[in-house]
Formats: C-alpha cells, sequence, structure tokens
C-alpha cells in the first residue's frame, strides 16, 4: 500500500524521485500544497535513496492529503484495490529477482492479516511451482511470521492452501523440515493422511527425530502411530504416557488420547479424565479436543466411543465460533449416522443428514479417508452395493493400507 502511495506521489509531482535534489524539489512541493512539512531526509529513506525506516503515520497522512486524500485511512480506503493489485505485480516480479529484494518487500507489507495472508500463500506457492526451495525456507524465517500473529483459522487456511502442493512437489532437502514456522503453518496443519505411507510419513519420522519442540515431535510420534494401525501393526501409547499436555493445543490432547485408545493402553479411568478436560475448557474448544477421537472411532469401528462422543455433545454447549468448525459439525453428522445405523437400523436419520454424505461436505487432509467411510456407510444402506463396493475398493488401492480391506467394508457392522 504503500509502495502505491510512493507510485501516487511521484505521478502528482510530476518528476521521478531520484536524488536529493528531487526530495529537496518534493518536500517545497508538499508544503506548498498542504502547509505541512516532510523533511527531504526522510523522503530520502521513503523512496529508498538512504537506508529504508518504516514512515511514522504523521509523514504516511501529510502524503496522502498531498495526493487527494483526508489522511492516509482515507486513502486506503479509497484505493485498497488499485494499490493491491500493484503490489501483487510486484510480488510475482520480485520472484524472478534476489531474494534479498523479495524478503524486504513482503517484510514491509502494511496489509491487515487477511490481506497479507493471501500475498504469502501466493508467494508460497508461486516459489513451490518454481522450485525455489531456497528461497522458500528464508520466506518461512522472515519477520512475516515471526513478528505477526495469526488466529488458528488463519493459520489452517495457510497451511491448506500451501500444503496441498507438497503431494506433488516434493522437498528438495529437509531445511524446511527444520525451518519452525514451515512446522507451524503446514507441516502440522495440512497432515496428509493418504500419504502415510509415502513422502507424509518420512516427514514424521525426520521431524520426529530432529525437532526441539515436544507438542511438534508427539503430534509427528502420534502420526506415526495411526500410520502403524492403517497398516496393522500394533499401536504403542508408551512415549506420551509420562508427557503433561498442560499447554498443549487441544486437538493435539485428542490426538495422544485417539493413539491411546487405539494402543488399548487405557482405563475407564483415563477416558474419564480426557471428558472432564473437555468440561473445564471454554465451550469453543470442544470440538477441538474432539476431532482425532471422532475420526478414530469412525476408522476403527469403536461404536462405544461414538455413543459417548454424542451423547458427551448433546450435554455439552458446543459453540462453532471457527469456520473449520463446521467441518467438525459435520463430521458429528456422521458419526451420528454411523452410530443410528449400528444400534437401530433406522434409517430415517438418513434424509435429515442427506446432505452429510457429499463429498463436498468435508475438507482438509483426512477428506479422501472419510470419502472411503462414506462408501462403507452407502454400502450398508443403499441397494446398490456392487457399485459401492467397486468405489471402495478403487479408493482403498489408491490409499494402500491393509487395514481397508474388503472384509473392513463387509464387516463393518459385524
Amino acid at each position: 500500500m504503500i509502495d502505491y502511495l510512493k507510485k501516487l506521489t511521484i505521478k502528482n509531482a510530476g518528476f521521478a524521485i531520484t536524488d536529493r535534489g528531487d526530495c529537496q524539489l518534493l518536500s517545497e512541493l508538499i508544503v506548498e500544497k498542504t502547509d505541512e512539512l516532510i523533511s527531504y531526509n526522510t523522503l530520502r529513506r521513503l523512496f529508498g535513496l538512504a537506508t529504508f525506516v518504516k514512515p511514522s503515520k504523521n509523514t504516511l497522512d501529510t502524503l496522502s492529503r498531498f495526493n487527494g486524500y483526508k489522511d492516509y485511512i482515507h486513502y486506503l480506503k479509497i484505493n485498497p484495490y488499485e494499490a493491491y493489485w500493484s503490489d501483487k505485480e510486484k510480488l510475482y516480479h520480485l520472484l524472478h529477482e534476489d531474494s534479498e529484494s523479495l524478503l524486504h518487500f513482503i517484510n514491509g507489507m502494511d496489509y491487515k492479516s487477511e490481506q497479507a495472508l493471501d500475498f504469502m500463500i501466493s508467494l508460497c506457492r508461486e516459489l513451490v511451482y518454481l522450485d525455489k526451495q531456497s528461497i522458500l525456507n528464508e520466506v518461512f524465517h522472515s519477520d512475516f511470521f515471526n513478528e505477526r500473529h495469526f488466529s488458528y483459522s488463519e493459520t489452517l487456511h495457510f497451511g491448506n492452501s500451501v500444503g496441498m502442493l507438497f503431494k506433488t512437489y516434493l522437498l528438495s532437502d529437509d531445511k524446511l523440515l527444520m525451518n519452525p514456522n514451515f512446522l507451524k503453518f503446514v507441516y502440522c496443519i495440512y497432515v496428509d493422511y493418504s500419504n502415510l505411507n509415502g513422502y507424509y510419513g518420512d516427514w514424521c519420522l525426520y521431524v520426529s527425530t530432529t525437532t526441539s519442540d515436544i507438542q511438534i515431535k508427539c503430534f509427528s510420534l502420534a502420526v506415526l502411530e495411526l500410520k502403524k494401525y492403517l497398516n496393522g501393526l500394533p499401536v504403542s501409547y508408551d512415549f506420551f504416557s509420562s508427557i503433561s499436555t498442560v499447554d498443549f493445543h487441544p486437538i493435539l490432547i485428542g490426538r495422544l488420547f485417539s493413539i491411546q485408545l487405539l494402543s488399548n493402553e487405557y482405563s475407564l479411568k483415563d477416558i474419564t479424565v480426557f471428558f472432564n478436560t473437555i468440561k473445564k475448557s471454554p465451550p469453543e474448544f470442544v470440538l477441538d479436543y474432539l476431532y482425532e477421537p471422532i475420526n478414530i472411532a469412525l476408522l476403527s469401528k469403536n461404536f462405544s466411543l461414538m455413543d459417548m462422543i454424542l451423547k458427551f455433545i448433546s450435554n455439552q454447549k458446543v459453540k462453532v465460533n471457527y469456520y473449520y468448525h463446521e467441518h467438525h459439525m459435520n463430521l458429528i453428522r456422521l458419526l451420528d449416522l454411523f452410530n443410528t445405523k449400528f444400534e437401530s437400523s433406522d434409517l430415517t436419520l438418513l434424509e435429515n443428514y442427506n446432505f452429510v454424505l457429499e463429498e463436498s461436505y468435508f475438507k482438509y487432509s483426512y477428506k479422501e479417508i472419510i470419502m472411503l467411510l462414506l462408501n462403507v456407510y452407502k454400502f450398508h444402506t443403499n441397494e446398490n452395493k456392487e457399485f459401492q463396493l467397486h468405489a471402495y475398493e478403487m479408493l482403498s488401492k489408491k490409499l494402500n493400507y491393509p487395514l481397508f480391506s474388503k472384509a473392513y467394508i463387509v464387516n463393518y457392522y459385524n
């Protein structure tokens, strides 16, 4: 936005700003038009003729008035799109310049979070497409990630927008897997469950042995334990049993509880402790805690857990505060369908939740496994079993996990 304001200034001044004399002349023009002073030294810094210093609000207000606006805020309201487009064009140009200029540009962006995030998604995707992973690594070390705060919803949007590219464009080295911001914003967000026997499983193994962050280490090892389950191998909870999870993210706490269930290393007390932890948390976190247990209940055909989750939710004040919670709510509806079919074979619920059976209602990296589970449900509730079995087997072959055998779909409710 500042860069575009500078372009407007040059246009309205009628000459290029290339040396000290130009800055002195511009300073005089600004005084003449606004009765306000911006020193020529400030202008030199602003136009890159001296060491750059981020301009003050007063400087931006005065420069905006010189260009016909009330102040800088007014300029931002009136001219957001042209400025945004201009900066986006500059970003794409800098992709082919030196990395120093690119980093200087993104560190100086003054957009609000949502626009800045769109900028960064575009940049990271382009760097992946162009196979400039060394520059991508520098970008993840930049002030953009170190000094800005993003909500979990924003982080999810970023991670899912960038992470899916690595299905096709594999890492050329392991530097990004040692970059804390890449781990936080991509690796831990887009969990590619369809490739645990491929690149993502390799990522988890590498990160689990190199990271010093206990949450990321636990996350990595938990995903590797799920990989074991999908491949028909014994699951262990031993590593996590002595870890304090007090400061862990609710989704990670739910993930570790799910691994404990898969390992069969739990008691009724462990289940009680988990649900009591949720009860004590703010209502907006209930769905986060339950996200992984819902998925695992469906995967492992654990109908007692399904029933327990559904009864717990019915007694809680569940708040859908964030956009990603809608995906979680659809999982609960799917859980309800599976559990109702198990308990009563009453298919009247199917009419109410029919939209849940559509692929478009599910997002994120569990999607292919959820699609496979939808085939399971349809196999047991529709007349065209041969068609559903064929669709299931095609997806099972693609996922390539021994758990998803023909016996899995045929005997799901037995």
